[in-house]
This record gives C-alpha cells, structure tokens and sequence, in this order.
C-alpha cells in the first residue's frame, strides 16, 4: 500500500494500551468498550476491531499492519517489520540450494532458491576461484571455474544466514552433461501460447509482422528450457533446431526467475526481453519470419526460451 512510512506512524497508538488491545476488551483495570467509528486508510474505508477508553478510540496494532502493510509479530517483545508484509509471524531464516545440485562441472552454472530470507538477501562465496556468485536479473547464481569445495552463504537483512557447500569435480568433458534433463515437448503449452501472442503483440507495437509458429522450433525451445540453462549454450541450442527440423539460422532470448503460484509465466517472461535491449531487438527485427518458445517450471524457477526463426541465415551446428 502506498504511503507506508506515513501511515506507520499509526501505529503509535495502538502500542500505547498494550496487553489490553492484545488480550481482550478488559486488562489491568482498563475498560475497553468496542466502538464502530469508521476508520479509513489512504482515504479508503477499512475493517477494524475498534475501542473506546476513556474517551479515546484504538486498534489493535497486528490489524493496523494488516490493512497498512507491514509486519507485526512477537519475538522477545513486539516486533514491527516495516519493509515486510503483514504475516503477524517472525521471518524464517533463509534457505539456500541450488538448481543443478551441489556438484558442478568446471564451467558450469546453476541458479541459486533462496528461500525465506526475502529480497534483501546476499550471497557470498568462501571460495570465488572455486565458486563465484553473482546477480543476474534479480536471482542468484553460482558459476563453478576450478577443482575444491566452496560454501556459499546466504544472509538475510535481519542477520539470518545459511549455506550450502558447492563441490567443482573436475571432468575432462567440460561442463557436466545437460543434454539428460526429461523433456517434455507439450508441457505448459497454454503459458507458451500466451508467450507467443505477448511475443506479436509486441511486434505489432514496434512495426514489425507478426511471427508464425514453428513446430521445430517450439521443439527446440522447450528442450532447451527444460536443460534449466542460466545462460546460452550455443551449441546445444543450434543443435537442437537441427535435430528438430529447423534448417535455418535463429535469434534466442532466454531468462530465468523465481515463478511463485501468482506469477504470470508469460508475461514476466516478455517483459524482461522488452526491458533488455538485446533481447528487444531479436523480438520485434523484421528478419525473422517465426518462432517458437520453451518454458520449464523447476523448483519455483521458470526457464523461459524464444527461437526467432531466419530463412536467409546459416545455423552454425546445422
């Protein structure tokens, strides 16, 4: 809600009959009489339980946070929370692990779940020359570059902090085979067709025609994202459009980030190629003629691919 740290100060009263608005209607000989004067936030009619003592109206503090929009809980005294949503519980510590596991190949990267601690969370590494973090687009990852163990920590703004230890093996191969993720080519097929309308709309916008679907290309894409990469793999994604019948040269968009159960898939998805230059380009450049789109769902992550297809370009691995 709007204007937080003004209406924060509401608060004020409520802390100042303490166990009696907490409790009851009748605590340490004062008499609370329940009184239905209408109380407004930001100009808005809201519900509270309201009283009347000694001629002066109050609320509880945990519903002031409720309708304010911030958070009230007890934990060696009442606490208030005013970056926080209400939840009237203290804050879980975070929680921290990674997408691809606690092995990596050299070279490999893995998007971090932090769980918990909230947006304000930083990680760090014990080790960068084994293991670095970074922030890309909002969410954590980690990138492995050489043979050991490194413990990332993830520490919330309230001091809470956990880890999770991250072992580089060295392999001769490279990165660690990530072409044996189950695919799905039908999976969250209503979420792709959006993509792909959210996709021409965008276009349409920007002077550009629409774009046509590819099936080879829906393939494609989908089998990328199900690989859950963090970033492009060049080769695996021209491979694919060649192993899935796509002959031509293509644009590729990808992004990544946290899909909770209110989250539009879709539309996320679009709106962070549209607020990336790059990304905005190969949306709306007239050279490709159609497309195909990818989206995995893993572990409250979304990995989100566009395939632009070029008639008059060579696909390096075809």
């Amino acid at each position: 809600m709007k204007n937080r740290g003004k209406n924060i100060g509401l608060l004020l009263t409520g802390m100042a009959v303490g166990a009696a608005l907490c409790g009851g209607a009748y605590a340490a000989g004062i008499v609370a009489q329940p009184t239905w004067q209408p109380i407004f936030v930001d100009g808005q009619q809201v519900e509270m339980e309201a009283y009347n003592i000694n001629g002066n109206n109050y609320v509880k503090l945990r519903d002031i946070g409720k309708e304010v929009g911030f958070n009230v809980y007890w934990q060696d005294g009442v606490q208030v929370d005013s970056d926080a949503d209400y939840t009237g519980e203290p804050p879980s510590a975070p929680g921290i692990s990674s997408v691809k596991g606690t092995t990596l190949a050299p070279g490999e990267r893995s998007g971090l779940i932090i769980s918990g601690g909230g947006a304000g969370c930083v990680v760090t590494s014990s080790n960068p020359k084994v293991a670095s973090v970074e922030k890309v687009s909002g969410s954590w990852v980690v990138e492995a570059h050489a043979e050991g163990t490194a413990t990332l920590t993830a520490k919330d703004a309230g001091g809470g902090a956990c880890t999770v230890t991250i072992t580089v093996a060295g392999d001769d191969s490279g990165p660690a085979d990530q072409t044996t993720a189950e695919v799905d080519l039908t999976a969250n097929a209503d979420i792709r067709q959006k993509m792909v309308d959210l996709i021409n709309q965008v276009r349409l916008e920007n002077g550009a025609a629409a774009l046509t679907i590819s099936d080879p290309l829906m393939d494609a894409a989908q089998d990328c994202a199900s690989q859950c990469f963090t970033s492009h793999n060049n080769q695996y994604e021209g491979e694919a459009a060649t192993n899935y019948g796509y002959e031509h040269g293509f644009g590729s968009n990808l992004t990544w980030f946290t899909a909770r159960g209110d989250t539009d898939i879709a539309q996320t998805a679009v709106t962070n190629w549209v607020n990336s230059s790059g990304h905005f380009q190969t949306m709306v450049s007239t050279k490709y003629d159609c497309v195909g789109v990818g989206v995995c769902i893993r572990n409250n992550i979304a990995y989100c691919y566009m395939f632009a297809g070029n008639p008059n370009s060579v696909n390096a691995y075809g």
